[in-house]
């Protein structure tokens, strides 16, 4: 599908608008945790009373994987493709190529089903990354607004890699799909070898998406009539708008020191 054909057609540009929002909404709710997740519950102490969570083996696993340098950074990469590029590839597969407007619906609504449940799990308790609780050197997206600490269970990381999955599936013959689809399932391994996240984050993660993508199947997103008269030239304003904020939040987002700096300059402050 070429550019110009995804600039005239309303179905395309409507569903990339309502993912972009959706995942504005995500990158808000990680901004204003730390005021909203105040009283949620640090169940750390109580979490590494469980089997697979002690040092020894948590660090066993990181010290595995670098060992072999070839592996280790194969997994860094993937890691750092993460959350925002798994997401993007999916997106852009299902609906800008393959203009796979029923998969791309179930993909909106299964995002938005884990953003939410994710969401109020981790407003009521949380528990901390095994990098963060044994100070392990590793290289992770704490200290940004893309995540925080106490984002760990259930992992949304795996639980967004499943549901992409899950959803190219049916595609899975395509050469495309098929690398998008590794990239996707190697998350969990990653994510446990280089000390993010626990087994446990991992499999109620995946468990999350497998639920909800079951409850999903067949989902087609209802459009108000209100946006559907909306002009296709200014749906595409709109469209041009929605991505130049989005990497403009995405920036922001990524290093909090400019956020501060910009904040500072609004405001006058030195």
């Amino acid at each position: 599908m070429g550019v110009k054909d995804i600039l005239h057609d309303r179905e395309v540009l409507t569903r990339l608008n309502a993912f972009l929002v959706i995942y504005f909404g995500w990158i808000v709710f990680g901004i204003i945790y730390p005021i909203i997740g105040k009283y949620s519950v640090d169940l750390t102490a109580q979490f590494l009373k469980l089997p697979f969570t002690s040092y020894a083996f948590v660090s066993g696993l990181l010290t595995f994987a670098k060992s072999h340098v070839l592996l280790y950074y194969s997994m860094r990469a993937i890691y750092f493709v993460g959350f925002s590029g798994s997401i993007a590839l999916t997106v852009a597969f299902l609906l800008l190529y393959k203009k796979d407007f029923r998969a791309s619906d179930e993909l909106f609504i299964r995002y938005l089903g884990l953003y939410t449940v994710s969401g109020a799990i981790y407003c009521i308790f949380h528990i901390y990354a095994p990098h963060v609780v044994y100070n392990l050197p590793v290289k992770s997206l704490t200290g940004t607004y893309l995540t925080q600490q106490e984002f760990v269970l259930p992992s949304l990381h795996n639980a967004i890699a499943t549901a992409n999955a899950v959803t190219l599936w049916k595609h899975r013959k395509d050469p495309i799909a098929k690398v998008i689809i590794f990239l996707n399932m190697m998350v969990p391994v990653v994510t446990l070898f280089l000390g993010h996240h626990w087994i446990y984050d991992i499999i109620t993660g995946i468990a999350l998406a497998l639920i909800i993508s079951k409850l999903t199947e067949g989902y087609k997103l209802k459009v108000p009539s209100s946006l559907r008269s909306i002009q296709i030239s200014d749906l595409r304003k709109i469209t041009a708008f929605s991505i130049i904020f989005a990497t403009i939040v995405l920036i922001i987002a990524a290093n909090p020191s400019l956020y501060s700096s910009l904040l500072q300059r609004l405001l006058g402050t030195p």
